[in-house]
């Protein structure tokens, strides 16, 4: 074989790779045929987002109820994890705080089918109780002095947009700790 016949032959099939890694990112999943023909998995699917990607934020809110009934002032359980360049690659502290954007998420879907009531005999409420819980837990004794309960609230918040008023999603009853 001839060094132009292999030069052109890797270059017809780096083409025709190259090409298929196109069609197949595409949204609509008629393309995907083509990795039927991929038994080697030599084309990437990088359909990392999903196709309608988020416009909004859970924010998961707390406050303790002392013995005398009355109550502190909201806070966020855990702040957002700051970002530096390597977030682009690799951020696993995010891990958290995905896996609680996603309960509050699959929870308002309880909420609007089910309503208040149902929530709290749901796994997902448990989660987000617990995940309230282990917080206030990590403080030092001296912040939650005379605290024998906590509430919790989700809202959904536009993020970053200011533009977007945040819409309450579910409020839980007083939880003893």
């Amino acid at each position: 074989m001839s060094r132009s016949v292999l030069d052109r032959s890797v270059r017809v099939a780096l083409a025709g790779w190259f090409t298929a890694t196109v069609l197949s990112q595409h949204p609509h999943r008629v393309f995907d045929g083509l990795r039927r023909f991929d038994r080697l998995g030599l084309i990437p699917n990088w359909r990392f987002f999903a196709p309608i990607p988020a416009q909004h934020d859970y924010v998961v809110l707390y406050r303790l109820v002392r013995a005398d009934r009355s109550t502190g002032g909201w806070q966020r359980p855990s702040q957002p994890c700051e970002r530096g360049w390597t977030s682009v690659l690799w951020s696993p502290q995010r891990r958290h705080v995905k896996s609680v954007l996603m309960v509050c998420g699959k929870l308002s879907g309880v909420v609007a089918s089910a309503g208040v009531q149902g929530v709290t005999e749901n796994h997902l409420y448990r989660i987000l109780r617990e995940y309230v819980r282990a917080e206030i837990a990590s403080y030092p004794a001296s912040e939650r002095e005379n605290a024998v309960a906590f509430q919790f609230v989700v809202v959904k918040s536009g993020g970053y947009d200011p533009g977007v008023k945040p819409k309450f999603i579910f409020s839980s009853p007083s939880v003893p700790l």
